[in-house]
């Protein structure tokens, strides 16, 4: 199921039948029972999965999250959510399930009378093995016999788990024919540990007992044990280890499928986290083992082994450079892959920029303006595109085109517009003029927007100029035809949006990523709101209501008196009251000519409830702000109200 989808209009609610156990290391597991699915989380991420008791969508458990202060980081909050849809804790209300049977397994055998047993048969099969070392195969009979005695320990090794997990109170249950035992997640640490070991304390004493009575057989269970104790890909060995581990991750917090999570920067924390932890380099120094155990029944087999010194005098130094330019050629692999994947979605951006900054500048004369060309761009400009098709149609016919140079003003200060035009190529400054005479620009129109419109939307204040900033290719129309076949036939408040906000919002840095329906509906609820010189929009220690873009003119932040920022068209602020649901830290104040856009509270939660990219996008820059996560909130990270 597509991402946005999960994230955005379903609802969901936690499975009929869970089973959760005990915090170990900081992390329970909540059992899906019918289907047999787990999911590893913390007692916050529980109470968060509380709130879909009842069907709810994402955004409406988000908002609340917000509005009682108990909002995990959001990266956080959009993984659990897709890992809980993921392993069916959450799950479409009404839907049906195929339950999974569980085996009535006939054995189950208590941990205390078979853990010494277990260890005992572990270590000794080892020690036979490193003292009367493995030999190869002599015929294919031996391998065919080598082969099934493996099968047959591995097989025997599991029914033993099945049988202790059995004893613990867990299920089994088949899956893909074998037997399954992961369901030894929901046990204490010490039965895990047990289940965990039971295959390979059975295969380690097969391979002992064949290395002293028949070496030529013990081969094939040698590298049956050494592949159950493999350092990675999910060995046992290691999952021994991270069930020691005093402090533990939840699901939620690696092998991330999130996809603003999957980035390089999450990757580093998750490694520099992982090599703070005692448990990762317990992992490191047993595949350092692991390997030296391989390399010394491998060297067995060779004429000179490598525990006598004639091997490492011939093949010392070779093996030491084969092993410094192989780790040097995995980490270039590794920063390589990372850069790839850092570099890749930029370089994209910036090649897309190139292409657009070619076209306006050097294209400009190729651009088609024949009655195809003209119907397309009236298709595809987003006001046009409301209007009915007999409207389009004979629009297409009234544009005609019109070319103009880079720097060139397409109307005079003194008088008004004469034409509408809708640009084709190139990009067009939208100015006013201050009292110093000085033009300051307050927008610039691209491909797809309209030019002329802005005194018919913004009529309290209609004092727009417009210069070309390319070459501009354009389709103009009389300005009393627009009135009649555009304005007329627009609402109010569209006109407004399409003319006035939407431009503006595109190509500020707050909604670079967002989505173009996203911007649209930030324009729809949005509202410009006029300020006098030094009037106070944000006061220090109230309660803000709303959030606000700067739309033109400059804001001022105040503490205590004094100026600490400046705020620029573009820049924004309100958000950290209304994400944290606190009181303003600072009071801001309005200059010359300052115009805001404002959304009221209500309107912004939910708007960021349902558009995870723009909640990220806030949380981030918030972050930076204060100097430290906005999310989660602890004490002494708002103002109480």
């Amino acid at each position: 199921m597509e991402t946005n989808l999960i994230l955005t209009a379903k609802k969901w609610s936690l499975a009929g039948q869970l089973e959760r156990t005990k915090s170990f290391g900081g992390v329970q597991l909540v059992k899906n029972i019918p289907e047999r699915t787990y999911l590893g989380i913390t007692e916050k991420q529980w109470a968060l999965l509380q709130h879909f008791k009842e069907p709810r969508t994402v955004p409406q458990v988000l908002e609340a999250a917000i509005e009682e202060r108990f909002c995990p980081q959001l990266g956080e909050f959009y993984e659990l959510i897709l890992k809980a849809v993921r392993a069916r804790i959450l799950v479409e209300p009404g839907q049906t399930v195929m339950p999974v049977s569980a085996v009535s397994w006939p054995v189950a055998l208590k941990k205390r009378s078979w853990s010494l047993i277990l260890w005992v048969l572990f270590f000794a099969g080892l020690g036979l093995t490193f003292v009367h070392r493995p030999e190869l195969p002599l015929d294919w009979m031996h391998v065919v016999v080598g082969a099934a005695i493996a099968v047959g320990a591995y097989l025997l090794g599991s029914a033993l788990a099945a049988s202790l997990l059995r004893g613990a109170g867990a299920e089994v249950y088949f899956k893909r024919g074998l037997i399954c035992t992961s369901d030894a997640r929901m046990l204490p640490p010490a039965e895990q540990r047990l289940v965990a070991i039971a295959p390979m304390a059975i295969v380690s004493a097969c391979t002992g007992f064949l290395a002293w009575r028949q070496p030529e057989l013990s081969f094939l269970p040698l590298l049956g044990l050494l592949v159950l104790m493999r350092p990675i890909f999910g060995g046992a060995i290691n999952a021994v280890i991270r069930l020691s581990a005093a402090v533990r991750v939840s699901d939620a917090d690696h092998h991330y499928i999130f996809p603003p999570n999957r980035t390089v920067g999450k990757r580093w924390r998750l490694l520099r986290r992982g090599l703070a932890s005692s448990g990762t380099w317990l992992e490191i120094g047993y595949g350092v083992l692991w390997t030296l155990v391989l390399a010394f029944f491998l060297g067995g087999l060779a004429e000179v082994p490598p525990w006598k010194l004639a091997f490492w005098q011939t093949e010392g130094l070779r093996l030491a450079l084969a092993a410094g330019v192989s780790l040097g050629l995995l980490a270039l692999v590794y920063v390589g892959l990372e850069s790839y994947v850092f570099t890749r979605d930029r370089a994209l951006a910036r090649h897309e920029r190139i292409r657009r900054w070619s076209q306006r500048w050097f294209g400009h004369k190729k651009v088609p303006t024949d009655e195809a060309a003209r119907h397309r761009a009236v298709v595809q400009c987003p006001m046009l595109r409301s209007l009915p098709p007999s409207d389009q149609q004979a629009l297409t016919k009234a544009f005609k085109e019109h070319r103009v140079g880079p720097w060139q003003m397409l109307n005079r200060a003194d008088a008004p517009v004469d034409h509408v035009y809708l640009i084709l190529s190139g990009q067009v400054g939208v100015y006013r003029q201050a009292r110093s005479g000085r033009r300051i620009l307050v927008q610039v129109l691209s491909e797809e927007d309209l030019v002329g419109l802005h005194g018919a939307a913004d009529p309290q204040r209609p004092d727009y100029l417009y210069r070309s900033i390319t070459p501009v290719v354009l389709l103009q129309i009389e300005w009393a035809e627009a009135q009649e076949r555009i304005v007329s036939k627009v609402q109010p408040d569209n006109l407004v949006s399409q003319v006035l906000k939407i431009p503006f919002l595109k190509r500020i840095k707050l909604c670079q990523n967002w989505h173009r329906q996203a911007i649209n509906r930030f324009a729809e609820l949005s509202r410009v709101k006029d300020y006098a010189e030094n009037e106070a929009i944000i006061h220090y220690g109230s309660f803000s209501d709303s959030f606000y873009v700067i739309l033109e003119g400059d804001a001022f932040v105040m503490i205590g008196g004094k100026r600490v920022a400046v705020i620029h068209p573009g820049g924004y602020f309100g958000e950290i009251g209304l994400l944290q649901n606190s009181n303003a830290t600072a009071k801001v104040v309005a200059q010359v000519g300052t115009r805001c856009l404002s959304i009221p509270r209500v309107d912004f939660l939910r708007f960021v409830a349902h558009n995870y990219s723009v909640a990220l996008e806030l949380e981030r820059v918030s972050s930076k702000r204060l100097g430290r996560p906005i999310f989660p909130l602890s004490p002494g990270n708002f103002r109480q109200l």
